[in-house]
């Protein structure tokens, strides 16, 4: 049982989890270091006792930064994470980024996941998906399906606000972190992705989180960068002397023209036209 006196809602949460794992001894998670991946691990491994394999995928799409801390998350759950090197843009169906990239990169990445996993003897093979994730557009689901994976966080009923709570009372240093993606969110459908794209994306937005703003997104058009961060941080950029420094180091990488979100951050922003072009079809009035 979990050591803490937890609000109902929490118990009966976890109390699902248990009962999820019941019958499985050794357990493998697809990790990624982030608030979810890294409870469930710390939960399955430290409160259940169970034998837990952790599988790193690395590769392109992975923010330099993010490797090592999702190192340092794994390690709080007292457990190393398997890292699998892993080159997604050797796949066609993903350089070429479509509105699909997310399901073909999702397959190619959980699959070299499911082979470990099953090497390891694992009798489960866990994601950190929680009950809000279907609200989104999220086709990687489909190849998690398809691979036969299983989202205990969202069967348990775990929303992110659930999550969060319980890492905070385990005391994870992650239950604050802000929710990351692979760096191909950044880049328009349609757009072919590159090793080079990708590379002075991270590079711009680590010259952002270097100046404290924690949630940071550097989407790409052309040769002009638009910087989505919270508004509360805006503040941190509007300066005279950071603007030109921001707007020189970018141009640097190859960013001609600057310019800030005036919405601010929002995850998944990519798809808002992809959701405004569907509605468009259904009813022409949309246009």
């Amino acid at each position: 049982m979990i050591p803490y006196d937890l609000p109902e809602a929490l118990k009966t949460r976890c109390a699902a989890l248990d009962e999820l794992f019941s019958n499985h001894r050794r357990i493998g998670i697809a990790f990624s270091g982030g608030v979810d991946s890294t409870l469930l691990a710390w939960y399955v491994h430290v409160v259940l006792e169970r034998e837990v394999h952790l599988f790193l995928v690395a590769g392109t799409l992975l923010p330099n930064r993010e490797r090592g801390r999702a190192v340092e998350a794994a390690l709080e759950t007292g457990l190393n994470p398997e890292v699998i090197s892993l080159d997604p843009l050797a796949s066609p169906s993903i350089v070429e980024n479509s509105p699909e990239r997310c399901y073909h990169c999702k397959k190619l990445l959980m699959s070299a996941v499911r082979t470990q996993g099953i090497q390891r003897g694992c009798s489960i093979l866990c994601d950190g998906t929680h009950a809000e994730d279907h609200l989104s557009h999220r086709p990687g689901r489909k190849a998690l399906d398809e691979l036969g994976f299983v989202s205990p966080l969202g069967r348990a009923g775990f929303s992110k606000e659930h999550i969060r709570e319980l890492s905070r009372l385990a005391g994870l240093s992650t239950w604050n972190r802000p929710s990351q993606s692979c760096l191909a969110t950044r880049v328009p459908y349609g757009t072919r992705l590159t090793t080079d794209l990708l590379q002075r994306i991270d590079l711009a937005e680590s010259i952002l989180l270097d100046m404290g703003i924690g949630q940071v997104r550097v989407r790409v058009h052309g040769d002009l960068a638009r910087i989505e961060i919270p508004a509360a941080s805006f503040h941190a950029v509007l300066r005279e002397e950071d603007r030109s420094r921001i707007s020189e180091s970018f141009r640097r990488l190859g960013f001609i023209h600057t310019t800030l979100d005036i919405l601010g951050f929002r995850s998944g922003s990519w798809d808002e036209s992809t959701r405004a072009d569907s509605r468009a079809r259904r009813d022409p009035q949309c246009r």
